[in-house]
């Protein structure tokens, strides 16, 4: 069984993640790809509690019925500010028997020679990324001599209809009319109905 963990704040969750999600289960042939948001103990500007991000990430995945798409409160669980490797490693450990691959988007992972173990983290682990903004991610890879060497360990999905979309678009201007559409409906009526943002 091959399963996507794709991890983030989904502050709120965006029609992008969702799209993007799905397009990863086609073009990579996944069985299942599990969202996984990180806890509250994160520093970022106007993060809804877990338990609404958790929610929120339920709802859009039942509004697509694609069954395949699933939540895991696995990191939620912990309580605590953890780090990328950790992560893995607890999911790694959970998902013995499937063959894991941890989906971001690429103006993450041109961080990843900075996170702890990163080593270990380019080595050990299977990527999906999907592109973002301006970022030529071949470029990247090809001038890391360590991130090249794993190369095959690293799915790249093309995303041109989503480069620029984010939470923090939303966050912004609180959902106006302008970019209201980028949130899944039902996920929009939860956030107007709990008055999230």
């Amino acid at each position: 069984m091959k399963i996507g963990f794709f991890g983030g704040s989904f502050n709120p969750p965006t029609k992008a993640h969702i799209n993007l999600a799905i397009e990863a289960l086609k073009q990579c042939g996944l069985d299942k790809l599990i969202f996984v948001p990180m806890g509250d103990e994160y520093e970022k500007q106007e993060l809804a509690k877990a338990e609404d991000r958790l929610k929120m990430l339920e709802i859009a995945c039942k509004s697509t019925n694609e069954k395949r798409l699933q939540v895991s409160d696995i990191e939620l669980k912990l309580g605590k500010r953890i780090h990328a490797i950790d992560a893995f490693k607890l999911i790694q450990n959970k998902y013995k028997k499937s063959e894991n691959f941890f989906i971001m988007g690429a103006d993450n992972f041109i961080n990843i020679l900075r996170w702890k173990q990163n080593q270990e983290l380019i080595a050990n682990y299977k990527y999906i990324i999907f592109e973002r903004k301006d970022i030529d991610i071949e470029k990247y890879i090809e001038e890391n001599k360590e991130i090249k060497k794993h190369r095959e360990n690293i799915k790249i999905i093309q995303n041109k209809r989503h480069k620029d979309t984010s939470s923090s678009e939303f966050r912004s201007t609180n959902g106006n009319r302008e970019n209201k559409d980028i949130i899944p409906k039902e996920v929009l009526e939860y956030i107007k109905e709990k008055e999230i943002y």
